[in-house]
């Protein structure tokens, strides 16, 4: 009925599976939870493998990495029910019936279902620009989200019957961070699949430190700009690549490209979610007068 799949990249997801152990042995349904680590060579992977222990879990590690896209290609793949649900490998359910939340849409067609997403409100974490970003655009009410519905399509917290994702899939030329999710969300619409936003958050437990999570925002425009290239993302469905190209006819792209690494710096000192985004900007024109 159910297949859980998580894939994993250097994290202990041990806690997490174990959670959604015990409350679908409650729900008395048949299920599996599938992971797969994506050739990390962590060390957490020793932790990892008291997922075998659980019953109907499997924890296998993938000799070569195959990326964010085609990992969860490949795990839909070995799913044997009708059910996926889809969690990253760094979350935790925030209520004791998230599994039961997600059962009762399970007589619902042509539907995805998104949970969502919570932040741990812990001071350790606060200052640090991964969480405030989180907290800004991905922390959304329910209400915020079913109004823009495939801007809130989080690849973190989903669930999608098996014939529905062999339609779309995940674009599997995606090596890198960053986009997977707003694409996959237009082919669900494409392809008449309706999104659908419900309460049933997991909270993000991994937050990357400032240089980390900078590198992989740099990762996700430049993945922006391959999809725009390849013809796989038009213009008109990203807000951000219609203001590059106003940048480049008033022609102050170049003169932004060159601020690259200042906005980056004062994104990693300060934390900042606004020099983040002026270092999407800039770096995207960094790399659009590169390809030119």
């Amino acid at each position: 009925m159910l297949s859980v799949l998580i894939p994993i990249y250097n994290y202990n997801s041990y806690n997490l599976v174990k959670e959604l152990h015990q409350q679908l042995l409650k729900e008395a349904i048949s299920f599996e939870i599938i992971c797969l680590d994506d050739a990390s060579k962590s060390d957490l992977n020793l932790e990892n493998e008291k997922i075998n222990k659980l019953l109907f879990s499997s924890f296998s590690i993938l000799k070569k990495n195959i990326g964010r896209s085609a990992i969860r290609n490949l795990l839909a793949s070995k799913a044997k029910f009708n059910w996926l649900l889809f969690l990253d490998a760094d979350v935790l359910p925030t209520s004791s019936s998230f599994i039961s939340n997600y059962i009762k849409h399970f007589n619902t067609k042509n539907t995805v279902f998104c949970g969502g997403l919570k932040y741990q409100n812990k001071e350790s974490i606060k200052g640090l620009l991964r969480y405030k970003y989180g907290k800004k655009h991905e922390e959304i009410s329910v209400e915020e989200r079913v109004k823009n519905a495939e801007k809130y399509f989080f690849t973190s917290n989903f669930l999608i019957e098996k014939k529905a994702f062999s339609v779309i899939k995940f674009e599997e030329k995606l090596l890198k961070y960053g986009r997977e999710d707003f694409l996959f969300s237009i082919g669900l619409k494409e392809n008449n699949y309706k999104i659908t936003h419900i309460e049933n958050e997991v909270f993000h437990l991994g937050i990357d430190n400032n240089s980390a999570f900078v590198a992989k925002t740099k990762n996700a425009m430049e993945n922006l700009i391959f999809l725009s290239e390849e013809g796989l993302l038009q213009k008109k469905e990203l807000s951000i690549l219609n203001f590059l190209s106003f940048l480049s006819v008033v022609k102050i792209d170049f003169l932004l490209a060159k601020m690259t690494l200042f906005f980056e710096k004062k994104a990693i000192d300060r934390g900042s979610v606004f020099f983040l985004n002026c270092l999407k900007i800039c770096y995207l024109c960094q790399l659009k007068n590169k390809n030119e």
